[in-house]
């Protein structure tokens, strides 16, 4: 049975410790505001422009693969640029923010605590090894899927407002990306998020395990390359499967890596 209060009293002390540490909290700010800010209003601003699809990296290539009626006919071609963009090509790189807040927030859950020397205080408490590693996966996949969430919604506002002369009327957001935010969004921040964590209990520097959280990101980069070249189309279908099949994994790896955590280990090693 877990404990709820000892998981949340571990999960202020690392919010705490968080909030004073600027060198994680500015990457948490620049990334979303380049997926959710620049990247698209560069798009709709400067709409079917020949320098802007070279300058950026696989939208040439996605545009030319596009898939026949994934946009609707009787759009134009700055029109057709910029939905398809907007939905589409832009649809994996929101899957980044929570995977890229996991490795620099989840990185430190267990590493940091050696490096501050706070891990054998905190490994000597009542909380059981399940709620320890539940309270440090939580500290990190809350703030990536609220942050992602903020992304979304000024992502959303801003399309709309940007887009909206130039598509006539408001054309976002989509089905693809409900499920993208609702499901998607929370499950891969919490399957990268405990990978990281495993990563972190057996890293001896929050360097290395940042190295190692690098890995993670892999995966979510071979989809955004999969999309960008038009072999992998973002829609509901894939949405779905890859929801179903992430839910399954996550219970998996998070079973794992509580069954695997064993602080006599660490304190061992102290």
């Amino acid at each position: 049975m877990i404990n709820r209060q000892r998981v949340w009293a571990v999960m202020r002390k690392d919010w705490r410790e968080l909030a004073r540490n600027k060198q994680a909290v500015a990457p948490l700010v620049i990334i979303p505001l380049m997926l959710a800010v620049l990247l698209p209003a560069a798009i709709i601003i400067l709409g079917n422009n020949a320098v802007l699809a070279s300058s950026i990296n696989g939208l040439q290539g996605f545009l030319d693969h596009l898939p026949d009626r994934v946009v609707p006919a009787t759009y134009s071609t700055a029109q057709t640029v910029v939905y398809a963009v907007i939905v589409y090509f832009m649809a994996p790189f929101f899957l980044i923010i929570p995977v890229m807040v996991a490795s620099i927030t989840g990185s430190s859950s267990f590493v940091g605590e050696k490096e501050r020397r706070t891990i054998e205080g905190l490994l000597y408490t009542p909380i059981t090894d399940r709620e320890l590693v539940l309270a440090k996966v939580l500290v990190s996949v809350i703030p990536s899927v609220l942050l992602s969430w903020v992304s979304f919604v000024v992502y959303t506002v801003l399309v709309n407002a940007l887009g909206a002369p130039l598509m006539g009327g408001l054309f976002f957001p989509t089905w693809t990306w409900a499920i993208l935010i609702v499901a998607l969004v929370p499950l891969l921040a919490f399957l990268a998020t405990c990978l990281i964590v495993a990563m972190s209990g057996r890293s001896t520097t929050v360097q290395d395990a940042q190295g190692s959280a690098v890995l993670i990101i892999l995966p979510v980069v071979a989809l955004v390359v999969g999309q960008a070249t038009g072999l992998l189309l973002f829609d509901v279908s894939i949405a779905l499967l890859a929801s179903a099949a992430l839910l399954v994994i996550d219970v998996a790896v998070f079973a794992a890596t509580a069954g695997r955590f064993q602080r006599e280990r660490i304190i061992t090693r102290l």
